[in-house]
């Protein structure tokens, strides 16, 4: 078991060939016993071939300038001489610069585009609330004063019945008693006239009644077209607020498309080193 141990802590070892004739011949003979020992050799060829065939990554055109520019630090410090930068080097880091410096430019420009749009169509949304709010309240304003006025009617055709009920049932009977003073005739004529004033006194209060009902029932009805008409406002004027922050919210999108477009476009630019000169 202890051998055993020895040997597995060779596996590394084995796999990169740096084992000795005799131990590769002791740690094969091993594996020709222990599957699990064959598994984990299986394991670690399959990890080195992967290992393997990973690259490192290159460094950037800025990288290897900034390593030139430290060595030549080192070298000067000691006295030797500096090392050449390559042409080829400079010229490409500035190309990247300039492309750099054209990415943002344009970044910035999509930026304050999509800014300036986001910012209209809110605002034009924002308006269209604002009016829309407005004609909505004005709506149910006309059902507040619709309802004001059938209010108004209904006291006026109700005053109106009981002043001239009052004034039959006082002034016009009291006429009539008074005429029955001026001579026999007329005071036997006083019951059936006062009977004729409290019959006139009941048909104005019974027409009065009526009236007043169907003033009550027109303003209800108008009460209820004004509300039907508050109610179809509200819900256009929805429709019209709903449509414009969809076309704000399709704005937003659009707007932070362009920008992300702009980035990507302006990061292939510092990537290749190619400006709007070259490009055209």
């Amino acid at each position: 078991m202890k051998l055993h141990q020895q040997l597995m802590a060779q596996l590394f070892d084995y796999v990169d060939g740096l084992l000795g004739e005799e131990e590769r011949q002791r740690l094969e003979a091993l594996l020709a016993d222990c599957e699990e020992c064959r598994r984990v050799v299986e394991s670690l060829r399959r990890l080195r071939e992967k290992t393997t065939t990973v690259r490192p990554p290159s460094l950037t055109p800025e990288a290897k300038l900034r390593l030139y520019e430290r060595l030549n630090e080192e070298r000067a410090k000691r006295g030797e001489p500096l090392l050449r930068i390559p042409q080829t080097l400079l010229d490409e880091v500035a190309a990247r610069a300039k492309a750099a410096t054209e990415a943002a430019k344009d970044v910035a420009q999509e930026t304050a585009k999509a800014a300036k749009d986001v910012s209209l169509a809110s605002a034009e949304t924002a308006k269209t609330m604002g009016k829309g709010m407005t004609r909505v309240t004005k709506k149910t304003g006309e059902v507040a004063l619709t309802a004001a006025e059938s209010a108004a009617d209904v006291a006026k055709e109700m005053g109106k019945t009981a002043v001239d009920v009052g004034r039959i049932s006082t002034v016009e009977s009291a006429q009539v008693i008074n005429q029955g003073f001026k001579g026999p005739f007329r005071a036997m004529t006083v019951p059936v006239r006062l009977s004729l004033k409290g019959v006139k006194a009941g048909t104005r209060m019974m027409t009065g009644g009526a009236k007043t009902v169907t003033t009550s029932m027109k303003g209800a009805a108008k009460v209820m077209q004004k509300g039907v008409e508050a109610s179809v406002s509200g819900a256009l004027e929805g429709a019209k607020v709903s449509k414009a922050a969809a076309h704000t919210s399709r704005k937003m999108a659009e707007a932070g498309a362009g920008v992300l477009k702009s980035a990507i476009k302006g990061a292939r630019k510092v990537v290749t080193g190619e400006t709007e000169e070259e490009q055209g």
